[in-house]
């Protein structure tokens, strides 16, 4: 069986979406001039919600038809994956696709952010990457949580302005980045200037330094199974030791530390502060000079750990030898020699990728007698392996190296495609490393675009096209049809390398090479002209739930066959996630109800300007299943039962889809039955004000119903005032949303009260022009106690009330959306609203 029919058999099983359906909100770059000389639709066949594939993704076609299937397979991984986390606060990306304990707020976890920043900047929509840089830089992810897992977020966030070219919005999260670094302060060693940290908190469980010190007496570990005599017992290995590591400086942790002080320098340099830039580039090369001195093996020339403390120094080859590299971290000669040594079957080469140990080390152990996961001593870990094709790629387009070269590079990357056909783990690249890597797209903050392909010779590969890739503000379209017979591109066919820009042809080459072509656009007007497109928020997710609060999403039914847990919880509609596939699962159903209808009802902590409603309908019908599209719809005000969208039967529901109902008025109706008009016009809609929705659906007969999510997309409010039962409430127990937080707090009329640690928090809180500045910050409320007032977890002042009455504090805000969190520090004060002053 060919790999691409591998993919087809063991893709998860979903229902497939029928046909593109009505958008909740307009895309932030609708605005552009797109291309359409692929079939998109054809290629999203065994794809859910063909819509949104439709609406966010660059479109690729390639002779390869495994790193073709693959690479939409990893779309939809990413789909998955992305999360609403609460209005104001946008998007989030999750790695794991149901929420762990070990996750930071809102499901985040830092060692796969970076990667996540750069997978993302790809997508069309760029909401979903700035929201989750933001809830970085200023949402606090690291304050709340404590500082967990390594990271390389900052080169992270100047990779994503690259290939955006909004550098407005990278240099307006310059405080935020620095803040983010010095948290790592603690975990400097005085003596060496070097950064340390436990292998299982820089991703790499099971790295070498753990045998070296997991045996008896923190020596080296003697045998895999030593039948349980443990090192407790005073004999044997700590498995957890093994599993965990030492303390280490490690080369992968301290070349992150390095290219984000370089980073910080870079946006410094951009922000016009040029001893700030200075600072910061001097004391990232200091590190470097340190890192070298300590953790660069002669005898191996290679990077190796050393563990804190003991300095022990682990000889041995690790992939994360080559990360130093990908981050344009020791780039000489004689390290690309060192790089190019390991590159052997005896080594770090295996059928299905890089081992993360060399093979020819004592400590290497292929198969474990262990059902654990993450077991990476022997196995191909992606992400690590996605790290390493980054540096084969700059080495090989470069032509550097005998060893590596475009051959090796393709080799390299067609195993690592052979491993990412199912699981859902967004855990490491591939668009990125389809894009950068394999197609050779340099993104910079320049003008030019440029461009080294990897591809194969043109004896394997004639064509190739790739559709729709968002760059700089406008989308680009590159088409390689080596004699012009290939693609028919409305009249321009030409045989060779043609680029389009917003529909416009804008390069062309005879051959299929390098390219440095200038862009036939203002870029920074073309950024700035789609970073200032409304970001649309859904008002009805809420990350509290199953806990607490407002909004809710309740049920007249919930499938209890014990009589006690109910096994598809109304509260799954209104989670932030959505995906379709029957496991793991995300839905409510009305399945074994005695009813053939379900009301659901939607409440709002207050009144709010509604126009449509947005429900995410699961269907397994099309496999076997018994849940289908619901047969009817009513939508209607809570408070008056008036009818604002009836469907009976709804002949337009996609399975498997998100199905967006306009509203209409309730006193222009002509019958019963009349249903909401379709299409995509906004401005048409009936508006409904209401703190209450109820949702009524009528079973198909012999079927159920199921709702994975439902979403309730407005128009961003501007502003100046800010409600706090808009807000987010939590408390300080355990971690967010790892860890149940609980609530110490509670939604009362006009407002939330807070009872002791509690707190509330507002996103996307602006000053009037947008801009930053010192502002007036009135915080209206009353009840006896204090609170204090904190600005993006970087600033903050106390508060305090005695009645009702309003108190105003000053307080630096940043340009775009700031966070606003308002702590109880005494009494149970009441909080109404924010107000940004002028």
């Amino acid at each position: 069986m060919r790999l691409h029919e591998l993919i087809a058999a063991t893709l998860p099983v979903v229902g497939v979406a029928l046909a593109a359906n009505a958008r909740p909100y307009p895309p932030p770059d609708s605005h552009l001039q797109s291309t359409n000389f692929l079939d998109h639709e054809s290629y999203l066949d065994s794809l859910d919600d063909h819509q949104w594939y439709l609406d966010n993704i660059p479109f690729i076609d390639v002779p390869d038809k495994s790193l073709q299937d693959v690479y939409y397979y990893r779309t939809s991984v990413t789909k998955r994956h992305l999360e609403w986390a609460h209005e104001g606060h946008g998007w989030m990306v999750t790695e794991f696709i149901h929420p762990v304990s070990w996750a930071s707020k809102f499901q985040t976890i830092p060692d796969s952010a970076p990667h996540h920043v750069v997978e993302l900047r790809w997508l069309r929509d760029p909401n979903y990457v700035k929201d989750l840089i933001e809830q970085y830089t200023r949402g606090g992810v690291e304050k709340l949580s404590g500082i967990s897992y390594t990271h390389y977020m900052h080169r992270a966030m100047l990779e994503h302005a690259q290939a955006t070219g909004d550098v407005p919005f990278l240099t307006s999260q310059l405080s935020g980045m620095i803040a983010m670094y010095n948290l790592w302060n603690t975990t400097i060693d005085n003596s060496t200037g070097l950064y340390h940290r436990i292998p299982l908190l820089d991703a790499q469980e099971y790295s070498l330094p753990g045998y070296l010190v997991g045996g008896p007496g923190e020596s080296p570990m003697q045998e895999w199974n030593d039948f349980g005599l443990t090192a407790a017992q005073g004999g044997g290995n700590d498995y957890a030791l093994i599993r965990d590591g030492p303390e280490t400086y490690r080369p992968s942790f301290n070349a992150y530390m390095v290219a984000n002080a370089r980073a910080i320098s870079t946006v410094a340099s951009l922000a016009g502060n040029d001893s700030l830039a200075e600072a910061w580039s001097d004391y990232a090369d200091d590190l470097y000079s340190r890192m070298e001195d300590m953790l660069y093996s002669d005898e191996l020339n290679f990077w190796i750990d050393v563990v804190e403390g003991s300095n022990l120094r682990c000889e041995g080859r690790q992939l994360i030898g080559y990360f130093p590299y990908r981050l344009d971290v020791g780039t000489n000669e004689t390290k690309l020699r060192g790089l190019e040594a390991g590159l052997t079957s005896e080594h770090l080469l295996t059928e299905y990728g890089p081992t993360t140990l060399e093979q020819d080390n004592p400590y290497y152990t292929e198969f474990k007698n262990t059902t654990n996961c993450c077991v990476w001593n022997g196995q191909s870990w992606p992400f690590s392996t996605s790290v390493y094709l980054g540096t084969l790629a700059r080495i090989a387009r470069d032509g550097l190296s005998d060893i590596i070269t475009p051959a090796f590079f393709n080799q390299e990357m067609s195993k690592y495609t052979r491993t990412n056909y199912k699981d859902d783990y967004l855990h490491s690249t591939y668009m990125d490393n389809v894009f950068t890597n394999f197609f050779g797209i340099i993104p910079s903050l320049d003008d030019n675009f440029v461009m080294k392909p990897l591809v194969p010779p043109n004896s394997e590969w004639s064509y190739f096209m790739i559709e729709n890739l968002p760059y700089h503000g406008s989308l680009l379209t590159l088409v390689w049809d080596q004699d012009g017979t290939h693609y028919d591109c409305g009249g321009n066919n030409s045989a060779g390398l043609s680029l389009y820009s917003n529909g416009t042809l804008f390069h062309h080459q005879p051959h299929l090479g390098p390219v440095n072509a200038t862009l036939p656009f203002d870029t920074a007007a073309a950024a700035q002209h789609l970073a200032s497109k409304p970001q649309w928020q859904n008002i009805l997710a809420n990350p509290n739930v199953p806990w607490a609060g407002y909004p809710n999403v309740s049920t007249s039914w919930c499938l209890n066959p014990d009589g006690d847990d109910c096994l598809y919880p109304a509260w799954k509609m209104n989670d932030g996630l959505l995906w379709y596939d029957t496991t793991p699962d995300n839905r409510w159903t009305n399945n074994q109800s005695y009813s053939p209808y379900s009301v659901l009802d939607l409440r709002f902590a207050r009144p709010r300007k509604i126009s449509s409603l947005s429900l995410a309908v699961f269907a397994d019908s099309d496999r076997g299943g018994v849940v289908a599209c619901p047969e009817g719809l009513r939508i209607a005000d809570g408070r008056d039962n008036q009818t604002v969208a009836f469907r009976q039967p709804w002949t337009d529901c996609v399975p498997n889809a998100l199905n967006t109902v306009f509203f209409s008025d309730p006193a222009r109706r002509t019958g019963p039955n009349t249903t909401t008009p379709m299409g995509d016009d906004h401005d048409e809609a009936y508006t409904l004000e209401t703190d209450h929705l109820q949702v009524t659906l009528s079973d198909r007969l012999r079927y159920t119903t199921a709702i994975s999510e439902i979403q309730v997309w407005v128009a961003p409010e501007p502003g100046p005032r800010y409600e706090a039962e808009d807000g987010l409430l939590g408390a300080f127990i355990g971690g967010f949303q790892g860890e149940a937080v609980g609530m110490n707090g509670s939604f009362e009329a006009g407002g939330v009260r807070l009872g002791p640690g509690g707190w509330v928090e507002l996103g996307d809180v602006r000053t009037q022009d947008g801009e930053a500045g010192r502002k007036e910050l009135n915080v209206i409320g009353g009840g006896e106690g204090t609170v204090e007032v904190q600005v993006n977890w970087l600033s903050n002042t106390t508060v305090e009330f005695a009645g009702n009455g309003s108190r105003s504090v000053e307080m630096d805000m940043l340009r775009g959306g700031n966070v606003v969190t308002i702590f109880q520090t005494g009494g149970m004060p009441f909080i109404d609203a924010i107000v940004v002053g002028e």
